[in-house]
């Protein structure tokens, strides 16, 4: 089990319900029960295969929401790729949430200058989350 620091306002399930329904998006379960558990926060083991996780977005509660995160970034990002946690320099860690064999799938998005070209993570957020390390060995 990893511990988050800097972690929001609880959510409740309704919360996750409402963010579903108003995005038109379904959740990973396994994602869904992170969240109600931490609600975004700094991992405290913060490297996954070279890259450096900086912070995850909560749902609500906190100065930049996940909601606000995706409306800012809905013309640069791929369609329906959900930008959960970002590296320090805010490229994003995003999940494919569209239906289909990648649905759940992580990738690493670079920002560099409007370009992305998700480079894939994970076959998982579970798997994504417990690969979590204290050091950059990858």
């Amino acid at each position: 089990m990893i511990n988050f620091n800097l972690t929001k306002e609880k959510i409740k399930s309704e919360d996750l319900i409402a963010f579903e329904q108003e995005l038109e998006l379904s959740l990973p379960e396994t994602y869904k029960a992170h969240m109600l558990q931490f609600n975004g926060g700094a991992p405290e083991k913060e490297y996954f295969k070279g890259v450096s996780v900086a912070h995850f977005n909560p749902i609500k509660n906190g100065r930049r929401t996940l909601e606000d995160v995706i409306k800012s970034l809905k013309d640069i990002l791929p369609i329906n790729y959900l930008p959960f946690a970002y590296d320090p320099g805010g490229n994003q860690i995003c999940m494919d949430l569209n239906d289909g064999e990648n649905y759940g799938k992580v990738y690493y998005v670079p920002m560099d200058m409007g370009d992305t070209n998700p480079e894939f993570l994970a076959d998982s957020f579970t798997e994504f989350v417990n690969g979590l390390s204290l050091e950059n060995s990858y």
